[in-house]
Formats: C-alpha cells, sequence, structure tokens
C-alpha cells in the first residue's frame, strides 16, 4: 500500500497536524485508510526516529513517559518540497478508504461474524483425521466460488 518513503511522508504530515503520540499515529494512519491496514509499531516507531534523527521532528516526554512527536520548521519545509508526493499519496489513501466503504454491509459483517463463531465452535473439537477440517475447508470454497460468481 505504501511505497519506499511514503510512510516516512505521511507520519511527517500527520505530526505537522498536531503533536502525538505513537499510537495515535497508527491509529489516524488505520483511518485514513479506512481500517485496510494498520502499521504496527516495528513500522512507525523507527519511522519517528527516523524523523527525529533527520530534525523533522522533535520528541519530548509527556504522560506516564509516552513520548510526544512535534514537527519542526525543517520538518515543515520537507513537507513543502515532498508536496505533490504527499498530494498524489493522500489521493491514494482516499480511494483505498473508498473502497473499504464500500465494502463494508451490516449484513456481510454479521454473516461473517456468525461463520467465524461456528467455525470456532465447530473445529474446536477433537478431529483426529482432519475430516471435519476438510469439510468444512471445502465448504467455505463452494461460498466463495458462489459469491465470485455473483452478477451485479
Amino acid at each position: 500500500m505504501f511505497e519506499h518513503g511514503a510512510i516516512k511522508l505521511l507520519a511527517l504530515s500527520l505530526v505537522a497536524e498536531r503533536p502525538c503520540y505513537g499510537y495515535e499515529l497508527i491509529k489516524h494512519i488505520e483511518g485514513l485508510v479506512g481500517g485496510e491496514y494498520s502499521p504496527s509499531p516495528g513500522v512507525i516507531y523507527p519511522t519517528l526516529t527516523y524523523l527525529v534523527d533527520m530534525g523533522w521532528a522533535t520528541v519530548s516526554e509527556a504522560d506516564a513517559g509516552r513520548k510526544q512527536y512535534t514537527v519542526t520548521a525543517a520538518g515543515l519545509e520537507q513537507l513543502e518540497r515532498q508536496r505533490a508526493e504527499l498530494t498524489a499519496l493522500t489521493e491514494r489513501l482516499q480511494v483505498v478508504r473508498t473502497g473499504a466503504q464500500s465494502r463494508r454491509s451490516p449484513e456481510v459483517e454479521r454473516a461473517m461474524g456468525n461463520l467465524k463463531a461456528v467455525l470456532h465452535t465447530r473445529l474446536s473439537g477433537v478431529d483426529d483425521d482432519g475430516a471435519r477440517a476438510r469439510r468444512v475447508a471445502a465448504l467455505i470454497d463452494e461460498a466463495a466460488l458462489a459469491i465470485q460468481r455473483l452478477e451485479n
């Protein structure tokens, strides 16, 4: 979803909007893409460290030892230099978010929850030879094929 350097640029732009913590940044990015992607702490925290190392952001200790990141003047200058890239990136993310929203349906979400619950119940028992799991997998494959064949 993100090409090389895009997470850094996006993180810098979000920190420029308002100071934030790493967790807030993760949630904000997740929201930007409609829940289709959530960056891991292993991606976000090194990215924030990079922004600080480049002089584009500062970090300060806040509540309960959490680190809050704030953009610097150099960071704002970098954003201006990459304005076209940032615009293209946010447009791409808007397309992803719109697609994610259009795929969501309360009925489908409910049905998927039902399927998950039934799978958990039916597959949690002993199935020494794997026959039940194979039958369940075949049924799911049939459903997927039937859904794929649906016409608009």
